[in-house]
């Protein structure tokens, strides 16, 4: 029954390990589309300063230029509350990742638990049966001198 419960705990083990790992994948995964939205916004807002320079070239009023120079500084705006953002989202893949390696680590122990114990259980039943062996050996031996 003991050898039933830790089987069943070690199953519980692997489950939270593969738990464990989808978990840091997701938070592995949001951290990467996050990365990738804010240089969307900085890849925007080279698109947008580009656009400037060119009409700007051509001529543009005051009120334009005023127009385009607010723009940028609220798409750098957004782009530093997306840059302080990302630390959430490194400090999430860093704590998933930790716990999925500790989950790695006790279903590692527990692993090893189960093959000690069944190397002990292997190693009592061989000496039993060669107990056994070595019994009816000797009754054999005797069985044949005494000449039954």
């Amino acid at each position: 029954m003991a050898k039933n419960a830790l089987q069943l705990v070690f199953e519980q083990r692997k489950k939270q390990v593969e738990k464990a790992q989808q978990t840091y994948q997701k938070a592995q995964q949001a951290l990467f589309e996050q990365r990738q939205q804010l240089q969307s916004l900085h890849q925007y807002r080279r698109q947008y300063i580009n656009q400037l320079s060119e009409k700007g070239s051509q001529g543009l009023s005051i009120s334009d230029l005023g127009k385009y120079q607010q723009f940028i500084v609220q798409i750098d705006n957004g782009a530093t509350q997306h840059q302080n953002g990302l630390v959430k989202y490194e400090h999430a893949v860093h704590t998933h990742k930790n716990l999925w390696i500790k989950a790695q680590v006790n279903c590692k122990a527990m692993g090893m638990l189960l093959d000690n114990k069944a190397k002990k259980q292997a190693a009592i039943a061989e000496r039993k049966e060669q107990l056994l062996l070595d019994e009816f050996t000797t009754f054999q031996h005797f069985q044949k001198h005494s000449g039954l």
